[in-house]
């Protein structure tokens, strides 16, 4: 049996949520096939032509995993039984079975955090792949919600799967100081605050920024390159004097988030809107306390295991950062249960849900 995949995002480079989703997944569903008549399943990822594909043919894929180039209309996906639609977009060719899963809503559910034109596209793109799906899956049982409040999905039709996480080997105390002085350019005894992803209106960045005034003599790192809003961000550094205590690394590869995992007081991630939320997953395998949003889908993934707060409000999550810094029992507290919360989510577990829900669709 042929498993047809949209691999498009997996090949990517510097991958974010999206390409990181894709790869993990391809490599556990190659990993982890399970009895029934999926065990000698053949794989095959799609490419989109151009630089996917380019990026793609260089890459290492799992075995048992065929790539081929797709460029519509001209060259469609291959044939096979089943197509899953990694990235929120099914090709137009008919395949038996449609599968797509769906990570976040964003453009349909605000104006604020994207430009008209990627609004009307993304809209345009996923309400296409909503109507032709045979089966969704949803990241999380928030962008289960989104769907049926948004879109024509049909609940009997959507299945929560959650990402999972790869433990992160924490960074040794030799390896923190070297990454403090050599890369962050930090002493020895000062503390950070973390921030992952893009920075951008929706992750609210902005009001870590603000956050952050009100605690002298602690620092703030930024992982992530710009998005939409990012400019007024940087404005607003420059406006409130926070240039010498705010550090702006940009895109951070695996390595340099372990380190940064391993270094940081906590994770602040007080974003408006997440499908899901990758890095309150990654910062508690790492063992580092989290300050997270109390709203959209941050408290299904971070269960007891984080500090919550009102996205908009400054002074709770400034409040936040405070009692994690200065509170070292309430610190190592969540240290522990992030750990705990972590353990729970796999790609393990979420590749044999996903078999399961392709042996269900195929097989009744």
């Amino acid at each position: 049996m042929t498993i047809a995949l949209d691999a498009t995002e997996a090949a990517y480079p510097e991958p974010t949520g999206t390409g990181i989703y894709s790869q993990k997944l391809i490599a556990a569903l190659a990993a982890h096939r399970p009895a029934g008549g999926f065990s000698d399943s053949r794989l095959v990822l799609c490419l989109r032509v151009g630089p996917y594909l380019k990026w793609g043919r260089a890459r290492r894929w799992p075995e048992g995993c065929a790539v081929s180039p797709y460029w519509e209309p001209w060259l469609p996906p291959r044939p096979a039984a089943l197509f899953h639609g990694l990235n929120q977009r099914l090709p137009q060719r008919h395949y038996p079975v449609r599968v797509v899963t769906v990570h976040d809503l964003f453009p349909l559910t605000s104006t604020e955090y994207s430009t008209s034109s990627f609004q009307r596209r993304f809209t345009q793109i996923l309400r296409d792949a909503v109507a032709r799906a045979d089966w969704i899956i949803a990241v999380s049982d928030a962008t289960r919600q989104q769907l049926l409040r948004h879109t024509a999905a049909r609940k009997e039709r959507i299945r929560v799967i959650h990402h999972g996480v790869d433990p992160i080997p924490p960074a040794t105390s030799e390896e923190q100081q070297a990454f403090r002085r050599q890369v962050l350019g930090f002493g020895k005894d000062e503390r950070f605050f973390l921030n992952v992803g893009a920075i951008q209106v929706r992750k609210n960045v902005a009001n870590i920024v603000l956050a952050l005034k009100r605690l002298p003599g602690y620092r703030l790192v930024l992982a992530g390159g710009d998005g939409y809003g990012a400019e007024a961000v940087h404005a607003l550094i420059e406006q409130e004097g926070l240039n010498e205590r705010i550090v702006r690394l940009g895109h951070a590869s695996p390595e340099t988030l372990r380190l940064l995992y391993s270094t940081a007081t906590a994770l602040v991630f007080p974003s408006l809107e997440e499908g899901f939320g990758m890095p309150v997953l990654e910062a508690m395998s790492c063992g580092l306390p989290v300050i997270t949003s109390n709203c959209s889908s941050m408290p299904e993934v971070g269960g007891d295991a984080a500090l919550y707060v009102d996205p908009r409000n400054v002074s709770e999550i400034s409040e936040a950062m405070r009692h994690i810094a200065e509170e070292e029992s309430l610190a190592t507290d969540l240290r522990r249960r992030g750990r705990e919360r972590a353990s729970l989510f796999t790609w393990e577990k979420c590749a044999l849900r996903t078999w399961e829900v392709y042996k269900e669709i195929l097989h009744g």
